[in-house]
């Protein structure tokens, strides 16, 4: 996947600063603050074998030795790629599935489309996922039901029609069943929103301008019509980390080859950003994201291993702090829950209002 290289941090940087001093984690109610940690993943098999069969003998090896505050293993939400579709790979992804340790969404790299072109590529490739048990609708006027994750990041073609084409893309992924957008952050490229470290509605307006700002997810607003869901990472300057020696590490979440993701350094910035639902801030959701196809050595190895008895050491006493692991479509049905008010623990509320795709 190649990005701009050019540094934009005049997308982000007003924000950061605005809430550097705005936000502390909460502890609700005299109860614990939950942790909801997701782990999405630019899914890219690319017709290698080697890469499916090592998360097919790795994985389910690495999520047995870790377990949440429910004892429910790490769950890992495979957005597999589209354009890279071979059927092969999706009924040995199905066993995964079954075992719950995790979930196919979609990604996508496309490219030069239009309206027409756009929705005639998805919902194609959506009927072809469906033959597996994937991203079957919960609507009956609805493609599928899905989360998202563009290819090269150009959302709402925000890097141009030679990575979309489509201005109007949020309005239709909403229109087929897409329930939210996982994309960000997206350091270093044009398409990185202006707004950080929120889960939080764009609107439809055509471009960036759709979804660079937005109104934040609240307990008591419900979503509009015209609104759609993105589903933010952290991104900040973690002044606690100096790696590069001459200047502080900025954070995207990004769990790849450079074999730090164990770093309680990190990991401990990605709880502090407090990324919730306004009004929920007991809530905490800690989305990481890696390209799991193509980095299957790192994100199946020891490092991780470790990154998850951290998480499971530190942010899980039952006092101070409860884990949880989920999915994307689960994280999405706990931001739901506290947007109509409910409380209490989290993973009462992982089919809230979206069930699993086997009970579709």
């Amino acid at each position: 996947m190649k990005i701009m290289k050019k540094p934009y941090f005049c997308n982000w940087i007003l924000d950061y600063f605005r809430n550097l001093f705005s936000f502390s984690l909460a502890v609700g109610d005299g109860g614990p603050t939950h942790v909801i940690f997701l782990f999405v993943d630019h899914y890219e098999l690319a017709g290698k074998p080697p890469r499916l069969s090592e998360w097919m003998s790795r994985y389910p090896k690495l999520a047995a030795k870790h377990s949440d505050s429910h004892g429910v293993h790490p769950k890992h939400t495979w957005f597999y790629a589209l354009d890279l579709l071979r059927e092969s790979e999706l009924l040995q992804l199905r066993s995964l599935v079954e075992s719950d340790l995790g979930e196919v969404e979609l990604h996508w790299h496309h490219d030069h489309d239009t309206t027409d072109s756009f929705l005639e590529k998805l919902r194609e490739g959506l009927l072809v996922l469906q033959k597996y048990g994937f991203m079957r609708p919960v609507e009956k006027d609805k493609m599928g039901c899905f989360g998202f994750i563009h290819g090269n990041w150009s959302l709402n073609n925000a890097r141009g029609e030679q990575y979309c084409g489509v201005d109007n893309e949020i309005e239709l992924l909403k229109g087929a069943g897409c329930y939210g957008d996982f994309t960000f952050p997206a350091l270093n490229s044009v398409a990185q929103p202006n707004k950080i470290n929120s889960i939080y509605y764009a609107d439809f307006t055509e471009g960036t301008r759709g979804y660079f700002e937005g109104r934040d997810a609240a307990v008591g607003k419900k979503a509009q019509d015209d609104e759609f869901m993105i589903f933010e990472g952290p991104l900040t300057i973690n002044w606690n980390d100096w790696r590069f020696k001459w200047h502080p590490t900025i954070e995207n979440g990004e769990i790849g080859q450079s074999l730090s993701h164990d770093d309680p350094i990190r990991i401990d910035s990605w709880v502090r950003q407090g990324i919730h639902v306004k009004g929920r801030p007991d809530w905490v959701f800690v989305k990481v994201f890696c390209h799991g196809g193509q980095d299957h050595e790192s994100v199946l190895g020891d490092v991780t291993d470790r990154m998850f008895t951290y998480l499971e050491s530190s942010y899980n006493d039952g006092t101070k702090y409860k884990l949880h692991y989920a999915t994307a479509r689960e994280a999405y049905n706990m931001a739901k829950a506290a947007e109509d008010g409910l409380s209490g623990d989290p993973n009462n509320f992982r089919d809230y209002l979206i069930p699993h795709p086997s009970k579709r």
